[in-house]
């Protein structure tokens, strides 16, 4: 089963490179057979379903692990127009790299997987803040801010942009507080900039953001290939 597994992995990885990667998450694309079993700061965790013959949506997938539950045979689309057949068994364990593909169960029984897809480790550009809470403006009302700034970005079709919000720990007089953004790429931050969705919660959080911007230290950064 060993060398099987590698096959399907060297597959998966040279069609997914390859692939070009657009945000196209697969739980709002397709919430029939991909659902979130657990999610934090670090991953997400997905179930996934297909029936025979079902078939997806094009989607993405950043990278992570998948743990297939039970035997699959499917045929596999991906986004450069390439097609693969791909059969495995119960227990197969596979490293995938990010992912652009349209899946279809081609085989006779259902089969399952769980997916734990990884978080901000393919983020290009970031947006850096440093600052002391104004007056006015409370952690929990930042953080809660923040979160339903990330759910409408997710919901936009980026669930691995967005904002996180950390506390200095160390004796730091003039900065108290680090918030990041975590961006794919140029591309993608000025996409979810025009959507509406973000713009939205952006006139929502405009006061507070406002007062912490007076007074922040702000830098852009971007990955060093």
């Amino acid at each position: 089963m060993k060398s099987s597994v590698l096959t399907l992995s060297l597959i998966l990885a040279y069609l997914f490179t390859i692939a070009e990667i657009r945000a196209q998450d697969a739980v709002k694309i397709d919430p029939a057979h991909y659902s979130v079993e657990l999610e934090n700061d670090q991953v997400r965790v997905l179930r996934i379903k297909y029936q025979p013959g079902d078939e997806s949506k094009m989607h993405t997938h950043p990278e992570g692990v998948a743990v297939f539950l039970t035997d699959h045979s499917a045929k596999m689309k991906t986004g450069n127009g390439s097609e693969m057949q791909l059969d495995g068994n119960a227990g197969d364990v596979l490293w995938v790299d990010r992912a652009q593909h349209q899946p279809q169960n081609v085989g006779d029984n259902p089969f399952e997987l769980i997916q734990v897809e990884l978080k901000n480790n393919a983020a290009g550009k970031k947006s850096l803040h440093l600052f002391k809470l104004p007056d006015g403006v409370s952690e929990k009302q930042l953080s809660d801010f923040l979160k339903e700034m990330n759910q409408a970005i997710s919901k936009e079709g980026y669930p691995n942009a967005g904002y996180h919000l950390y506390r200095v720990t160390d004796d730091h007089n003039e900065y108290k507080y680090f918030m990041e953004g975590v961006w794919p790429d140029q591309a993608t931050y000025d996409k979810i900039h025009e959507s509406e969705g973000w713009k939205a919660m952006a006139t929502k959080g405009k006061d507070m953001i406002d007062k912490i911007q007076a007074q922040e230290l702000y830098l852009k950064a971007e990955k060093v290939n």
